[in-house]
């Protein structure tokens, strides 16, 4: 049997060891809170509400009396995809890092799919991602971090 000295004494130096563990666990979890919020504060700033338009106050929104028909947001870009009611379309993109804009017509090419050309350009945007080529090499893919699409109008096809 050990005596309560002998215990005490190995619990007291393990648990002296485990400080500065835990010491470092608690920075790391600090760390990985701020980092968190701080990406969150720089991605999603209060004016990135949304309509049946698009995104109010940026461009990457449908001038009236369009409605949007599709409405995305990647860590990189703002999309609203425009209808007019008879099977036209444009897309209103906004690129976050310098607020470039990009409006251009647009084409369905698939349900929930549609397709830019600008230039060179090919712009694929969907329900998952938004794809930017050049020709046949993919420049860049933006997975979607939300989407959505407004509800029509009443009376809109």
């Amino acid at each position: 049997m050990r005596s309560v000295k002998a215990t005490a004494w190995r619990y007291g130096k393990l648990g002296r060891a485990m400080l500065p563990v835990m010491l470092v666990c608690a920075a790391i979890i600090v760390t990985l809170v701020t980092a968190n919020l701080l990406a969150k504060a720089g991605a999603e700033p209060g004016s990135l509400r949304t309509d049946d338009r698009g995104f109010i106050n940026t461009a990457a929104r449908c001038d009236k009396p369009q409605y949007a028909v599709a409405v995305g947001r990647t860590q990189q870009s703002l999309v609203a995809i425009c209808s007019d009611g008879r099977l036209h379309y444009e897309y209103h993109g906004v690129r976050l890092k310098d607020r470039s804009v990009l409006d251009v017509p647009a084409e369905a090419t698939g349900t929930g799919i549609f397709a830019v050309k600008n230039g060179p350009f090919t712009y694929t945007f969907s329900a998952k991602e938004l794809v930017i080529e050049k020709g046949w090499l993919v420049l860049r893919k933006e997975p979607m971090v939300a989407y959505m699409e407004p509800r029509l109008p009443p009376g809109a096809n």
